[in-house]
């Protein structure tokens, strides 16, 4: 399993074990507000986006159906009423997920279909919308209106499998404005890389510090360097045990609710837990965990959109060998995905409009890793066009999310609400934009991960996000 898939896994098992905890936390309620609504779109938005990029068809067609549904809902009023019906769809939509996710981890392919799922999924949208008033449903079907999407990453292909697989893709792609030939040969040569694993990942070598006290004083030898040896496979096998236990932790929680006279004690769910805590520390030890495939898989997302959108633009990282927690790893590549389709759908500039402008054709985004005061700090920093705050501030208006009047909001209070979810600039939603999700996503990882969040921009000049843990 090569480094972008493990992360696939690894992301994907923390979203759907969130998913399911924010399912838990109301169970027995008549209805779902806007807090469940929302934290569950958030998972499946991005859940869409990760397995689109990894060419994993099924679960990206599935997570784009389960996307419109919770689209329908999303409102500052709205809620879901039939929550039955609704948990049935959206647990059948984890439990695919956690198969196919599954499958990947043990070094197989995610080969499922979802079909009946999708279809009962349509289904109660379809009956929704049909319940909304012409106006509602005319807004609905603007924003869920995207073009096709451009994918560039195949997942631990083999050579026999790449012909296939990129004319697939080929046909899946917009219509280009270059000639039909050039377009697929730069897209050939340049868009699709082949992941290998290589042989000499076969045993990795960890080591862990410990401090040795000695009897006689030694100073020399206060530190001891203990090594430890552990194949590929047995790495694989402890990763999933994690996720397998954490599963049955979140399913027994699911069960029992608030009942403690069931077959299964509380007391015995929290010796599960406790395992589950040990093993979880016992694989973070072992494992090796780096921003090399988050630089990568960011690398991707760049290419993807400069070619989508028709604007040249070149990425630049740097400290991406940092050493970092793979939870943290997660949240801080699920949050860096929207910065960077922000930084270039909504930041930089068309080249003739940076022509115009004085500045390169080429527009530049640097993303950088590194650490400060014994924190991991992460910055992105792109040359645009700046924050249009006048924008920020009419959309947060038009959803009535204003508690002062306009002329009173600072500039900093003004990219505040750039976090609130449905927040967007956006006339019409494309494949990277109009949701209103982006800003809200990397808001909600900053702080569920205990950490902050800073925002500056200069008009004309560009943007700097940058995200402390």
């Amino acid at each position: 399993m090569d480094s972008m898939t493990e992360m696939f896994c690894d992301e994907s098992s923390e979203i759907l074990r969130n998913m399911r905890k924010c399912l838990l936390g109301a169970k027995g309620s008549d209805s779902y507000g806007q807090n469940i609504i929302q934290e569950l779109f958030r998972g499946v938005h991005t859940l869409k986006a990760d397995s689109t990029m990894m060419l994993y068809e099924d679960m990206s067609e599935l997570s784009n159906v389960m996307e419109s549904l919770l689209y329908c809902f999303r409102g500052e009023n709205k809620k879901v009423t039939e929550v039955e019906r609704f948990d049935m769809l959206v647990i059948g939509y984890l439990d695919f997920f956690e198969q196919e996710t599954d499958k990947l981890a043990q070094g197989g392919k995610a080969d499922g279909a979802a079909t009946a799922l999708e279809q009962e999924i349509k289904l109660f949208t379809s009956e929704i919308i049909a319940r909304m008033s012409e106006e509602e449903a005319e807004e609905y079907q603007k924003n869920i209106s995207k073009p096709k999407k451009q994918i560039y990453y195949i997942a631990s292909a083999s050579p026999e499998e790449v012909p296939e697989i990129k004319e697939k893709r080929k046909r899946t792609v917009s219509e280009p404005v270059i000639s039909e030939k050039k377009q697929s040969e730069r897209k050939e040569e340049q868009a699709v890389p082949v992941v290998k694993e290589p042989a000499a990942s076969q045993h990795i070598k960890e080591s862990k510090k410990s401090d040795v006290k000695r009897n006689d004083g030694d100073d020399a030898a206060k530190h001891k360097k203990k090594r430890y040896i552990i194949s590929e496979a047995e790495k694989q096998l402890v990763s999933q045990s994690a996720r397998n236990l954490l599963r049955v932790i979140d399913n027994l929680e699911y069960e029992l609710g608030s009942n403690e006279s069931g077959t299964f004690t509380r007391k015995q769910l929290e010796r599960l837990q406790n395992i589950y805590a040990d093993l979880e520390l016992v694989k973070k030890e072992l494992v090796s965990t780096d921003f090399v495939p988050v630089a990568k898989k960011m690398e991707i997302v760049v290419d993807e959109m400069s070619e989508q959108l028709h604007k040249p633009v070149k990425l630049l990282v740097k400290g991406q060998e940092i050493p970092v927690g793979s939870e943290l790893r997660e949240k801080i590549s699920s949050a860096l995905i929207h910065i960077i389709r922000n930084a270039i759908d909504h930041g930089i500039e068309d080249s003739e409009t940076r022509e115009r402008l004085g500045k390169s054709p080429m527009g530049l985004v640097k993303l950088r890793f590194s650490t400060e005061d014994g924190r991991i700090k992460v910055s992105v920093k792109d040359d645009g066009c700046g924050i249009d705050t006048e924008k920020i501030l009419k959309a947060a208006q038009e959803k009535n999310l204003l508690t002062k009047p306009v002329d009173e909001y600072s500039e900093r209070e003004i990219y505040g609400l750039m976090l609130l979810s449905g927040i967007t600039t956006t006339a019409v939603a494309n494949e990277y934009s109009g949701r209103g999700v982006g800003m809200d996503v990397i808001s909600h990882n900053v702080s569920e991960m205990g950490g902050k969040l800073k925002i500056s921009s200069k008009k004309g000049l560009g943007t700097t996000i940058t995200m402390k843990f």
